[in-house]
């Protein structure tokens, strides 16, 4: 703020918490390391979709994953879930927990970059039937071998309360995990004739998404 932006006591600055407050404020201090403000008022929240939407996403390589968090954060997700399959990336306990520590901070970083209020919360990675257990309205899992219909026949459906999204890893899901979604309420539906990668699949999904039912222009 000060060294890159250049202000001094009395600018007028806007904060928040990444919790979801928002603040005007001006600064009354410039001190080493920081800056010491005083809070004038608390503002309205801003950024944030009016859908309550989580991702579930297939554990993949470190790069390809570190792309869908980023992606994520500024689509508007609120809850990131990694999860293990059958064709998924295997990791242990400790590199899991490293991986989750390197996200948190991803999505803390792409926050300010994209102006919300609320940082995503991401889970610790748990296994395929865990992750298709939630309270959303709307399940969808998007699978590539998926030959009986899009997505768009769910878009011009009313918004609904909350959605569930889940994105295979780089090897998709199994006809297995596919039946077992259905069984758990999900609707199996595709992105269309080509093969995506991780990080574009789940960015084409979240943006039709919040397109039809979210704040998406």
């Amino acid at each position: 703020m000060h060294k890159v932006l250049r202000l001094g006591p009395g600018a007028k600055v806007e904060v928040y918490d990444g919790q979801g407050r928002n603040f005007a404020a001006v600064v009354h201090k410039i001190e080493a390391g920081g800056a010491l403000l005083q809070v004038l008022e608390e503002l309205a929240p801003w950024g944030e979709s009016p859908l309550d939407l989580t991702l579930g996403i297939g554990l993949a390589k470190g790069e390809a994953l570190d792309a869908v968090v980023r992606q994520a954060t500024e689509m508007g997700v609120k809850l990131i879930i990694p999860f293990t399959s059958e064709r998924s990336e295997q990791v242990t306990p400790e590199r899991a927990a490293r991986r989750l520590l390197r996200w948190q901070r991803l999505t803390q970083e792409s926050l300010k970059s994209c102006r919300r209020s609320l940082v995503p919360r991401i889970e610790e990675p748990v296994d395929f039937t865990t992750a298709l257990s939630g309270p959303e309205t709307l399940k969808l899992l998007f699978w590539e071998e998926e030959l009986g219909g899009g997505l768009k026949a769910f878009l011009s459906q009313p918004r609904p309360q909350s959605v569930r999204v889940l994105i295979g890893p780089e090897g998709g899901f199994s006809p297995k995990e596919a039946a077992q979604a259905q069984d758990a309420g999900f609707a199996v539906v595709s992105l269309g004739p080509r093969l995506l990668k991780v990080p574009t699949a789940a960015l084409a999904a979240l943006t039709l998404i919040q397109y039809a039912w979210g704040d998406l222009a």
